[in-house]
């Protein structure tokens, strides 16, 4: 046999054999993913990954494998190394949804909000119904306090969701976000959903309680916030949400006064209990004592614009004229557009025969649409 002809009958051997190997190889890994896969489903996360691993190191190129390790690193915490091979994932695997949703959720939970935002934007444009995303996106605005834009993708998110929405957690702060856009109503619904699924959950008896008592619900929001004492009794804020149902519904200052002592005895500077005592006495006609406490409530919270305006009124009412302004120039410099500081103010310059100042307190109520401007108006025309 001619040297040559051993040579190449040598190679196709080696390369059959490598062949062979590679085949026996992908099928070892293709044993490993599927194992990977049942342990997964069966619950069992941690050695589903070390399943998916090691089909990975049978098969380097196995981009199934990889996909599913990072998505168990993401199920156990390790978003570091998920956002790794989440990366190499996606050269392979550019046009796939769910790879932009696990490598958003990655960066969500590592502090990288706009990065996840653009993760969790590409999963959409490649699949709109993806309605986990909507969610995971809503949260983020949420965190960042754009309550509005969550609202709008927590509505995608249910509009896409193919069952039913049993997260308690989702459910509060759709609640929670409906409040601080004032639409009461709905957060009454969505926070009544979070309750169906978690009925010890502090944060909702609260929430449910500050939408009920702007409903004008007197009772239910006392109830909802009798239920949050039950649940930490140690909590001052169950005691200053009543206090508001009886200030601000039931109009009885003095029952109200009673739960912001109540407040007051946990922590006897605490500043919403100091601003509610403050707002009671005022009403009362007490405005030494009003002072007093609204004193405190501003130093608790230099930016406590409601508490400038109480006090500006306390002492306005005390012929503490100077003062008065002072305080109520500090309100309207955190909001230019309050309209009491402005009304109020209107009132001390009247008192120190100040007429050009209070004109221009009735002009601004009335660029600002106020119902106090013809009241006010009234008083500087009698000047």
């Amino acid at each position: 046999m001619k040297a040559s002809h051993f040579y190449r009958v040598k190679t196709t051997a080696v390369i059959i054999l490598l062949f062979l190997l590679q085949a026996v190889a992908a099928q070892d890994a293709k044993t490993l993913y599927d194992e990977g896969v049942k342990l997964k489903n069966e619950g069992k996360t941690k050695e589903a990954m070390e399943k998916f691993r090691l089909a990975l190191y049978q098969k380097s190129d196995y981009t199934e494998a990889q996909y599913e390790w990072a998505w168990c690193q993401n199920d156990l915490k390790d978003y570091t190394g998920a956002i790794t091979n989440l990366r190499t994932v996606r050269k392979s695997w550019s046009n796939v949804a769910k790879v932009y949703f696990e490598l958003g959720y990655a960066f969500e939970k590592t502090g990288q909000p706009d990065s996840a935002l653009q993760s969790y934007g590409e999963c959409l444009r490649l699949n709109p119904a993806y309605s986990l995303a909507y969610k995971q996106s809503g949260y983020i605005f949420f965190i960042k306090a754009d309550y509005k834009t969550a609202i709008e993708h927590f509505g995608k998110y249910e509009a896409n969701a193919k069952n039913e929405i049993r997260d308690y957690f989702y459910w509060y702060r759709k609640g929670f976000a409906l409040n601080a856009l004032l639409d009461y109503s709905n957060a009454i619904v969505a926070l009544k959903n979070s309750l169906t699924y978690k009925t010890d959950y502090f944060n909702t008896y609260l929430e449910s309680g500050f939408a009920a008592n702007k409903l004008k619900q007197a009772e239910e929001a006392i109830s909802y916030y009798k239920k949050a004492m039950e649940l930490d009794p140690k909590s001052h804020i169950p005691y200053n949400g009543i206090g508001e149902v009886y200030r601000d519904t039931k109009k009885d200052m003095n029952e109200a006064m009673v739960w912001y002592q109540k407040t007051l005895v946990i922590n006897a500077t605490e500043r919403k209990a100091c601003f509610g005592m403050g707002y009671c006495l005022n009403s009362l006609g007490k405005y030494s004592g009003a002072a007093d406490y609204l004193t405190t409530a501003v130093q608790q919270e230099p930016t406590y614009t409601a508490a400038f305006v109480e006090l500006g009124y306390s002492l306005y009412m005390l012929t503490k004229y100077t003062e008065a302004i002072e305080q109520l120039n500090k309100a309207l410099s955190l909001n230019p557009k309050n309209e009491n500081a402005k009304y109020y103010s209107g009132l001390v310059y009247i008192r120190q025969g100040n007429k050009t100042m209070a004109q221009k307190m009735v002009d601004e109520l009335k660029g600002l649409n106020s119902k106090n401007a013809a009241t006010l108006q009234s008083k500087v025309e009698a000047m």
